[in-house]
């Protein structure tokens, strides 16, 4: 498989890739902003760079656990998917076995893993940015909202095409889910 052939499979999997890249910034940015808060509230002196570590460590088990769980879960799938046509062409459990059908599935099983991985992974990265490059907590905090915002707007774009629904209403419920996880991340970041 060439290079554009890669990318044009990857970017086919668009469910992926809205999974990977949403759970990636959401997630990671909740771990971020509640880290700040109580960084900002427990009176200790913490590097910014220590928090944004801190919530890139979570986007990599985070980009694992996704990579992981999709292989498992498509790969079930696939299999049934297959153990159905063997019994509807009458044939023994395991004869697609090592055909191209069996190479087919597990292509796919292996892009859906990467796609969802990757996705999350980059995802990941948006929240922590700020973190590494700003030396002011409250500063970094803001623009890890900002950048944040500005990627689930992106994101929402993204998923209105594809889906060919209205950009805007996708692009709202993915900022307005946005906006909950930051309230409850800062809550919690700052009730300790």
């Amino acid at each position: 498989m060439g290079l554009r052939e890669f990318i044009h499979e990857y970017l086919s999997m668009s469910r992926y890739i809205a999974l990977g890249t949403l759970d990636g910034i959401l997630a990671v940015m909740g771990v971020t902003l509640t880290a700040s808060g109580v960084a900002g509230i427990g009176g200790v002196e913490i590097e910014n760079y220590l928090i944004g570590l801190t919530g890139l460590s979570g986007g990599i088990a985070l980009a694992m656990s996704n990579a992981f769980g999709s292989f498992i879960g498509e790969r079930a799938e696939e299999t049934r998917t297959m153990r159905e046509l063997e019994k509807k062409m009458i044939m023994e459990k395991g004869s697609l076995n090592d055909t191209i059908i069996h190479q087919q599935a597990k292509r796919r099983i292996y892009m859906s893993m990467f796609t969802h991985g990757f996705s999350s992974f980059l995802g990941a990265f948006v929240p922590t940015i700020p973190f590494f490059f700003i030396g002011d907590r409250i500063t970094a905090t803001i623009l890890t909202i900002l950048l944040s915002m500005i990627a689930l707007v992106v994101l929402g774009i993204y998923l209105g095409i594809i889906s060919r629904e209205n950009i805007f209403k996708t692009s709202i419920e993915i900022v307005a889910i946005g906006l909950m996880i930051t309230f409850i991340s800062i809550f919690l970041g700052g009730s300790h």
